[in-house]
């Protein structure tokens, strides 16, 4: 092979393994949440009904004996959407294990008038309850994704050394870096999804995307290139060994 298309063929490669990586560290898990007006109804019920004196007590029993509760439902929307890439997720995590908490500006949540702060003072501490009754088991969650991101990207750098010095087995750590993103976005979703519809609210869920699809596949198309192009400087080699015993004899 030319030394010209030689280095086309490691730069498209080289480029493509970017492509695929920026698609699974970008592509969002989306968090959805339906029928929030009848949530938020039974969430200022529940906090009405307790007798512990919080502040969320407190208010929540304003609402209701005022009669203003429905207006405060009625002024949120019935779907709340937020989508967080991994790198988006990354920045999250890290505030959540050096804080305990999240807050408001963590949710996306919006703050345009009174009604929606209190609201979103609701949501919030209902979260934050949710995720201190869960802590020792989402520490180590939160600690294992962290890594994660590490080792995806520590095995894409690998995998594109390897290919620039046209070694052997340059396919693998692309393989074994987009099935962990991939595989990650898959488990994290299930498992959050499984969590919060138990735990908090059944018409609450979270997905992924299709562009951490495209980078999958996009890996595995250029994983399975270089496997092929290993295979044939493979036999090339033993060709040219036996050629050259055969000369010997």
């Amino acid at each position: 092979m030319k030394k010209s298309q030689l280095i086309l063929r490691k730069s498209l490669c080289s480029l493509a393994a970017i492509i695929s990586l920026v698609a699974l560290l970008s592509s969002p898990v989306t968090f959805k949440m339906y029928e929030v007006k009848d949530y938020a109804s039974s969430l200022i019920d529940t906090f009405a009904n307790q007798s512990d004196g919080s502040a969320m007590s407190i208010a929540a029993k304003a609402a209701v004996e005022s009669g203003l509760k429905q207006d405060l439902v009625d002024q949120l929307p019935d779907k709340v959407e937020i989508s967080e890439s991994h790198l988006s997720l990354y920045r999250l995590v890290s505030r959540y294990r050096q804080n305990k908490r999240l807050q408001s500006s963590d949710l996306k949540l919006p703050a345009k008038n009174k009604v929606q702060l209190f609201m979103d003072d609701l949501i919030l501490y209902l979260v934050n309850s949710e995720l201190k009754v869960h802590e020792g088991e989402l520490q180590q969650i939160t600690q294992i994704y962290q890594l994660s991101l590490w080792i995806i990207c520590v095995l894409y750098l690998l995998g594109v050394v390897l290919l620039l010095f046209n070694r052997y087995w340059s396919w693998l750590p692309f393989v074994l870096g987009a099935a962990s993103a991939f595989g990650f976005q898959v488990f994290i979703a299930h498992t959050l999804t499984e969590m919060v519809q138990k735990e908090v609210y059944s018409k609450m869920l979270f997905t992924y995307s299709w562009g951490s699809w495209a980078g999958f596949l996009l890996a595995l198309a250029l994983a399975g290139y270089l496997f092929y192009l290993d295979v044939c400087r493979y036999r090339a080699k033993g060709k040219a060994n036996k050629n050259k015993e055969a000369n010997n004899n």
